[in-house]
């Protein structure tokens, strides 16, 4: 399985308890000029893995260790004017989710928002380390 798909299956566990909200299983591409994730509300979608490889280290015997780093975004909009009142939970559900996700030496998750109009964007990014 991939770390994306792993990702989507521990977001999904994670907000069980939180109904308003869903996970989709589509990329969070742009419809009519508008991410989906702006038109539909409430649904986390989550995006494509970026993969980069470098090396750790290079050992005496000549071998050469390297690293691969998984770079995942996430996206949640949600209506400003009413603000949700567990959304703050949500966001910690969201972000533990980095925990699930198995053969990982570190991994890292943070979130950043954006007001446009009357609608709060959350985008997380979730940082897969293994060697």
């Amino acid at each position: 399985m991939s770390k994306r798909t792993d990702l989507i299956s521990k977001i999904t566990t994670n907000l069980s308890a939180y109904t308003a909200f869903t996970v989709s299983s589509e990329m969070p591409f742009i419809s009519g000029g508008i991410p989906l994730y702006e038109k539909n509300m409430k649904t986390i979608y989550v995006g494509e893995q970026n993969i980069g490889v470098g090396e750790l280290y290079d050992t005496l015997d000549g071998q050469v260790i390297n690293e691969t780093t998984t770079n995942i975004n996430a996206y949640l909009s949600v209506d400003a004017k009413e603000q949700l009142t567990n959304i703050d939970t949500v966001i910690a559900q969201i972000l533990l989710a980095r925990n699930g996700i198995a053969n990982t030496v570190t991994s890292t998750s943070e979130y950043d928002t954006d007001i446009v109009n009357d609608v709060i964007t959350y985008t997380f990014e979730f940082n897969f380390t293994t060697v």
